[in-house]
C-alpha cells in the first residue's frame, strides 16, 4: 500500500491528501508494536507473543521466495517454522512462562513486553549453540534441517540470530535513518552515507543486513548502486563488486528478482486488473535505474542475474500481448440476459482487457526493457483499430437497439468506452459519452415519435389535389 501510494504522490493531478495518508501509514508501519496495559489478558495476549518476539525483523522481511537467496531479506513464511521449532526444541520452558504470563489478565502489558525482550535476548545464545551444534554434527544438522525445511530454512535462521544479535545497536540506528530515503539522499547528502560507513566500520559482517534494511526503505532502490560507489569511493563497478561494499548492489538485483515474481503472482493469482502492470512499472523503473547508474556488462555475476529476470519477464509480457487483442474483443461481446431476464455481464473478461491495455500501454515507453518492441508495434496497432471500431460501432448501434437489445448494447458501450479511456485517455473518452448521450437521445425520440397514419395520408394527397 505504501509503495502504491508513493507512485500515486508522483502522478499529474494526484489528490492533495494523498501525502497525509502516505505519512500516517509509513508511521504506522515503523511504529514498534508493544502490547499495552489496555489490552486484556487470555488467548488475545498469547496469540500476540510470536509477532513481538520477531518484532526486529520487520524491516528485513519480504513474501517472495526469491531465486538465489539474499542475505538479510528473510522469507516471512519461514517465521511459523522458527517459532514452532524454537518453542519445541529451543526455549521450551522459557516459552511456556511467557505465555502463562501473557494470559494473566494480572500481568501488565509492559511486564510482558519486559518478558519477550528477554526471551528475544536468551534465544541469541540458545539459537547460536544450536547452529553450532549443527554445523560440528552431521546427524543435528539433517533434524534441524528437516525442521526447518533444509539449507534455506538453516540460512534464514542465521539471518535471524544476526538481526537479534545485533538488536542494542542495530534498532537505534533504524530509528536515527528516515522511514523512507529519496533518490537525493542516497546519492548526494551524507547523513544516510556517514551512518551506514560508521557502522560497516565497526561491524563489517553486518553490511548485508544494513543493506537489506536500506532496500526497504528506499523510494528507489536502484540508488542503492550510486550509494555503493560512494562508500567504496570508486564507481567503478569491478571496485564494488569486490569490496565489503557489494551486498548493496547485491540487494538491488534480489529486488529485481523479487518484483519479477511479485509481477508473476499478480498476473496469475490477483483478480485486481491493475496490479500486474503496477509490478511491471516497478520493475522497469528498477532496471532503468541500475543500467543508467551502473555498467553491469562488466560484472558478471550481477550481469547475469539480472538479465535472467529481464529474460524471464519478457516472456511473460510477450504472452500478454499476444493475448491482448482477443482480450478486448471478449470483453466487447454482447452480453446476455438468463433465463429471468438479468442481464449477465462477464466481468472477468473485462477485467482481462483492462489488464492487457494497461500492460500494452506501460510497456510503449519500456519496451527495451522488456525486449518487446516488435510485438509491441503490433500489438498497439492491433489494440488502437479494434477498439476503435468496435467502439463506435457499438455506440451507433445503441440508436437501433429496443428493450433488452438496448440494454446489452449500452452495456457493451459503456465497457469499450472505459477501456477506451484507459488507453486514449479521459479526452477521447468524454468525446465519446457525448457521442453515446446523442445515439441514446436519437433511439429516444425515434421510438417516441407517433405512428405513421396511412389514412391520413390519403386525406393529405386528396386535399392536395384540389
Amino acid at each position: 500500500m505504501v509503495r502504491n501510494l508513493e507512485r500515486a504522490k508522483t502522478e499529474k493531478n494526484a489528490d492533495p491528501n494523498i501525502q497525509f495518508i502516505l505519512a500516517a501509514a509509513v508511521k504506522l508501519l515503523r511504529k514498534p508494536q508493544k502490547v499495552t496495559p489496555d489490552i486484556q489478558g487470555g488467548e488475545q495476549r498469547r496469540g500476540q507473543i510470536q509477532r513481538m518476539f520477531f518484532s526486529p525483523l520487520d524491516d528485513f522481511l519480504i513474501n517472495e521466495v526469491l531465486p538465489n537467496r539474499q542475505e538479510g531479506r528473510i522469507y516471512r513464511g519461514i517465521l511459523d517454522k522458527v517459532w514452532a521449532w524454537l518453542c519445541r526444541d529451543v526455549l521450551a520452558t522459557d516459552v511456556r512462562i511467557v505465555l502463562e504470563q501473557a494470559g494473566n489478565a494480572t500481568v501488565s502489558g509492559e511486564r510482558v513486553d519486559a518478558l519477550v525482550h528477554a526471551l528475544r535476548s536468551r534465544s541469541v545464545e540458545l539459537i547460536g549453540d544450536a547452529l553450532h551444534r549443527a554445523e560440528i554434527s552431521e546427524k543435528e544438522h539433517r533434524r534441524i534441517g528437516i525442521e526447518l525445511g533444509g539449507e534455506r530454512g538453516i540460512a534464514e535462521v542465521r539471518d535471524i540470530l544476526k538481526v537479534f544479535a545485533a538488536e542494542k545497536w542495530l534498532s537505534p540506528l533504524l530509528q536515527s535513518i528516515p522511514d523512507r530515503i529519496n533518490e537525493h539522499r542516497l546519492k548526494k547528502d551524507m547523513d544516510v552515507l556517514r551512518l551506514v560507513d560508521k557502522c560497516s566500520a565497526r561491524f563489517p559482517d553486518h553490511v548485508p543486513v544494513l543493506a537489506a534494511a536500506l532496500v526497504e526503505r528506499s523510494e528507489t532502490p536502484s540508488a542503492l548502486c550510486t550509494f555503493a560507489g560512494r562508500l567504496v569511493g570508486d564507481d567503478d563497478p569491478k571496485a564494488i563488486a569486490s569490496s565489503q561494499f557489494a551486498p548493496f548492489v547485491d540487494v538491488v538485483m534480489s529486488e529485481a528478482e523479487r518484483l519479477q515474481i511479485l509481477a508473476f503472482e499478480h498476473r496469475n493469482h490477483n483478480p485486481d486488473p491493475v496490479a500486474f502492470s503496477q509490478a511491471l512499472s516497478e520493475y522497469h523503473t528498477l532496471v532503468r535505474g541500475v543500467e543508467r547508474d551502473i555498467d553491469l556488462t562488466v560484472t558478471g555475476k550481477w550481469h547475469k542475474q539480472l538479465s535472467e529476470t529481464k529474460r524471464s519477464i519478457s516472456g511473460v509480457v510477450t504472452r500478454e500481448l499476444d493475448g491482448a487483442h482477443g482480450a478486448i474483443r471478449r470483453a466487447l461481446r454482447l452480453p446476455k440476459h438468463d433465463q429471468s431476464g438479468k442481464l449477465v455481464v462477464d466481468q472477468s473478461a473485462i477485467d482481462d482487457a483492462v489488464r492487457a491495455l494497461r500492460v500494452v500501454g506501460m510497456v510503449r515507453n519500456a519496451s527495451e526493457t522488456f525486449a518487446v518492441n516488435e510485438i509491441g508495434k503490433r500489438t498497439r496497432q492491433a489494440v488502437e483499430q479494434t477498439l476503435e471500431i468496435m467502439t463506435r460501432s457499438l455506440i451507433t448501434d445503441l440508436g437501433k437497439a429496443k428493450g433488452q437489445q438496448l440494454e446489452a448494447s449500452t452495456a457493451a458501450a459503456d465497457a469499450a468506452i472505459m477501456l477506451s479511456e484507459i488507453y486514449f485517455g479521459a479526452d477521447y473518452a468524454a468525446q465519446l459519452r457525448r457521442s453515446r448521450q446523442s445515439a441514446v437521445g436519437k433511439g429516444s425520440s425515434r421510438e417516441g415519435a407517433p405512428p405513421k397514419n396511412p389514412e391520413r395520408k390519403l386525406v393529405a394527397s386528396a386535399l392536395g389535389r384540389r
